[in-house]
């Protein structure tokens, strides 16, 4: 079974903000619910854009949010997008939407805390690990990931839940969060009901390489146990990991990487604790975005920034069918290489939407969306 592009769709796109990484799920009675990291873009000031201006890249903002918008099961939207409550201190990154079976919406992510460049100067001479460049204009200092959770679809929202930390880790995140992780890739629900999720480390005292760390909670999300495993690969770094279920039971877990020519990286077993070694596959881009189709296979999709740049897609009933099963190309129009991070669900009437972030041809980021159907 093939699947078609139907239509591709503008889901947000505003001229004051840089709009990217973008989280979509569908709620029971068919609406979706759109999230989204938003900041300032200052280049509106500017008034027409410069062809320079087409790769400008702001991922990191003092303002930065998770975003939200509601479209209705045919997808027009029921009202603007709105920013979720914001962190007293730092900037969210991510926004990680997942419906749990108790109908509970979860979002985790992670933050940076905006320090002067005065301040990062004082932090970078002892040594701490501060995030800066003349673009930022500031230093920023990883703060570690976290979630919270809603249980009216999205309306209102508990506080930050802050990531328990690994007391044995010392990953030179910074001086509060030293032993926590980054956040971006899929919740999975295993068969009772608990909750999993991965985050990956910037190394340890052992590893320069990036590693995966998973958490666990069996409350819907309200406490979360940081597991003891631990992924690592030889010479290469995981990141962004996102996790999946298979329709019997096994768990999979899919990389970004470096130092691996942008192929994904597999890991893959009856539990968190049980997974065995991770494989390199054929697959190219990142990051990777499971969702399990009702007839048990996998969609998987990805952006992809090489030429031709855009999103793309694979659907398979096994990690083994993954390298052969022909690629879909959903976007190759970008043009930037920043785009990409889709996120996809199913519609209440059988079609994927596939939500990503790409640029108009004025450089401005965006967040659109493609509806797949079976040929």
């Amino acid at each position: 079974m093939s699947f078609k592009i139907d239509e591709h769709r503008v889901l947000y796109r505003s001229e004051r903000f840089f709009s990217a990484f973008p989280s979509v799920i569908a709620l029971p009675k068919g609406d979706v619910l759109l999230g989204f990291r938003r900041a300032p873009d200052h280049r509106w000031l500017f008034g027409e854009k410069a062809e320079s201006d087409l790769n400008a890249v702001d991922h990191v903002h003092f303002r930065s949010h998770i975003a939200l918008r509601r479209f209705s099961s045919g997808l027009e939207p029921l009202g603007d997008a709105a920013p979720m409550p914001m962190h007293g201190e730092a900037g969210d990154q991510d926004a990680n939407l997942f419906r749990h079976s108790c109908g509970r919406i979860l979002q985790h992510g992670f933050l940076w805390y905006p320090v002067t460049i005065e301040t990062a100067k004082r932090l970078g001479a002892e040594k701490r690990q501060v995030l800066t460049s003349e673009h930022f204009g500031a230093g920023y200092v990883f703060w570690g990931g976290y979630v919270r959770f809603s249980d009216d679809e999205g309306r209102t929202w508990s506080d930050y839940i802050e990531l328990p930390v690994n007391e044995q880790g010392d990953v030179s995140g910074g001086p509060y969060v030293q032993g926590t992780v980054a956040v971006r890739g899929k919740m999975a629900e295993l068969k009772d009901g608990s909750l999993v999720f991965a985050g990956y480390t910037a190394g340890s005292r052992d590893r320069s390489e990036q590693q995966t760390r998973f958490f666990l909670s069996k409350d819907n999300g309200k406490t979360w146990e940081l597991s003891n495993n631990a992924l690592t690969v030889e010479g290469k770094s995981l990141q962004e990991p996102s996790v999946a279920t298979w329709p019997e039971g096994q768990l999979s877990v899919f990389h970004r990487t470096t130092n691996n020519e942008d192929h994904l990286i597999v890991a893959t077993g009856k539990s968190v604790d049980q997974l065995e070694e991770p494989f390199s596959t054929g697959v190219k881009g990142h990051p990777y975005d499971p969702l399990l189709l009702p007839d048990g296979r996998l969609f998987l999709s990805y952006g992809y920034r090489h030429e031709p740049m855009g999103v793309r897609a694979r659907v398979a009933s096994s990690l083994e069918e993954l390298n052969s099963a022909p690629e879909i190309i959903i976007r190759d129009n970008s043009p930037s290489r920043d785009t990409g991070y889709p996120s996809a669900t199913l519609l209440s009437d059988g079609r994927i939407l596939v939500a990503y972030y790409i640029a108009d041809n004025q450089g401005i980021r965006g967040i659109e969306g493609t509806i797949l159907s079976t040929a």
